[in-house]
């Protein structure tokens, strides 16, 4: 192996101990992130939990981490891999190899070891289980597994005859559909240069402008048909749908033959119903293309198009029964199309997840620039939110409402302007809206002005020039409205969203004063 090693498993798997044999065997250094820790901050992982708390001791952790050179032998700390930018890290410095073992045997292991982990201390057996459990998409990203029960020398000299990978897969979770037609289960992959499931079974729906900037991706996915779509919200109507529709009819589509959605959120909607209603029903797989499909739109199985004053009014819950979704091709945009995807990080961070808040906050103008590491970590952990709350409530009963944050006027937007206003900046100004009620009704108040120097420091117009009355009159059509009252989500804080159907004529009419210009 030209580059190192790194090492990933539950606690037990014995990383440490097969970690120093490897590196002895291949003439490597040998590093322990736990180790490295301590030597940097002169204070265990155990004590750094207990005086700081994990986050404290996961952000030593990470600027240990990224301190690492290439070529080493790297036994990780267990949770390590739950960060996103360690992973990415990790996995720049070469091969990284799941050591597994069943967590029966591990308890058996930890029993007779002295080290002291503060996360297992009162049920060792069922921490391990629940972190086998949160840390599969992790550990299952790597790109080999190496069957860790057998004594640590055997594994050793397994792991020196293991090739390097040439794809990296970076998150490999399964989730449940929510379906009662297809599997229970489906996959979601991101990554680096993905391996694309070919299957020249397979009918392609994609974007047009892919076959001129990723010749190669559409290649790689060996389909037996191929149909282009001019993406863009304009295109989201029920005569393309029929277009779709027709052809997979007249290209004798059978029923267990996968669509394959293949560009933006537009295309995948598209492609996604056209799959839920042809044949009653076939596999669809996506394979998003854009940051705001990434982090957002591929995922929750909601497909659907538009009505001439309604957006996304017509659709079904038809979850893919897989979603592979490659950092890499995020590379040909322009920041006009990337700032769509930022814009939901953002809504995703201010619904449930402050440390995304944070990383927007540091690198998020830079993840525009070149900063692939960021893209990657915010796009994932994005996505999480989405995968976490659709998970809780597939059907939108109530918490998965919450995706909803800043939409209704931004949906509103997008109307009044003929879809000309890319959906980013209007989420943008749906958030700077919802923040301006949320003020009124005694949200933090240090959050309207945190989330204005965000969205300006990512680039977003803070007002706009629409007509009010138009953007009013759309909102009437939102899916929202229950039993003719407008429900808003309403940003109470950082990973505080709150409900409600009572937003006077008023409280609006000074939202939409705020966005104006």
């Amino acid at each position: 192996m030209a580059d190192g090693v790194v090492l990933v498993g539950l606690p037990g798997s014995g990383k440490s101990i097969v970690g120093r044999l490897l590196a002895e065997r291949l003439g490597r250094p040998f590093v322990d992130t736990d180790d490295l820790v301590e030597r940097r901050t002169g204070r265990s992982p155990a004590a750094i939990i207990d005086e700081d708390g994990e986050p404290g001791f996961r952000a030593a952790e990470r600027a240990a981490i990224g301190a690492i050179q290439r070529g080493a032998v790297v036994a990780t700390g267990g949770g390590a891999l739950n960060d996103p930018l360690n992973r990415w890290d990790l996995w720049q410095l070469g091969t990284a190899v799941w050591l597994r073992a069943p967590e029966e045997s591990l308890v058996a292991r930890l029993a007779a070891d002295s080290a002291v982990r503060p996360l297992l201390r009162s049920d060792p057996l069922g921490g391990l289980r629940r972190l086998a459990v949160e840390r599969a998409p992790f550990y299952r990203a790597a790109d080999h597994v190496v069957d860790a029960a057998r004594p640590p020398a055997v594994v050793a000299e397994e792991l020196g005859r293991l090739a390097a990978p040439a794809r990296r897969r970076l998150f490999d979770a399964e989730v449940e559909r929510h379906h009662p037609f297809g599997p229970a289960r489906a996959r979601v992959v991101f990554g680096l240069g993905l391996e694309l499931p070919a299957d020249d079974r397979s009918s392609l729906v994609v974007d047009a402008r892919l076959t001129s900037l990723q010749p190669g991706l559409i290649a790689s996915l060996g389909a037996a048909r191929c149909m282009t779509l001019a993406g863009g919200e304009r295109a989201k109507r029920m005569r393309t749908l029929e277009r779709v529709l027709e052809w997979l009819a007249t290209s004798r589509v059978e029923r267990g033959e996968a669509v394959v959605g293949v560009g933006g959120g537009t295309v995948g909607d598209l492609a996604g119903l056209a799959a839920a209603l042809y044949a009653r029903g076939v596999p669809y797989v996506a394979v998003p293309t854009t940051w705001l499909a990434q982090a957002d739109a591929a995922l929750g199985g909601k497909v659907g198009v538009d009505l001439a004053g309604a957006k996304n009014a017509v659709g079904a819950f038809w979850p893919p029964w897989s979603v592979f979704a490659d950092v890499a091709v995020l590379r040909t945009l322009p920041p006009r199309r990337l700032r769509d995807g930022l814009a939901e990080a953002v809504k995703a961070a201010m619904i449930g997840d402050p440390g995304l808040w944070s990383l927007l906050e540091e690198r998020g103008r830079a993840a525009l620039r070149r900063d692939e590491a960021a893209r990657y970590a915010i796009t994932e952990r994005a996505a999480r939110v989405k995968l976490g709350i659709v998970g809780r409530d597939p059907f939108e009963q109530g918490e998965r409402r919450e995706l909803n944050l800043g939409h209704t006027l931004a949906h509103a937007l997008e109307i009044e302007s003929g879809y000309r206003l890319a959906h980013g900046a209007a989420v943008a100004l749906g958030l700077r809206a919802v923040a301006g009620i949320a003020a009124g009704r005694g949200a933090d108040p240090d959050l309207g002005e945190r989330l204005d120097s965000l969205l300006a420091d990512l680039g977003f117009a803070p007002r706009r020039t629409f007509d009010a009355a138009a953007v009013r009159d759309a909102m009437m059509a939102d899916k929202k409205r229950l039993r003719g009252r407008q429900r808003w989500l309403l940003p109470m804080g950082i990973g505080q969203v709150t409900e409600v159907d009572d937003v006077s004529d008023a409280e609006l009419g000074a939202a939409l004063e705020r966005i104006g210009a």
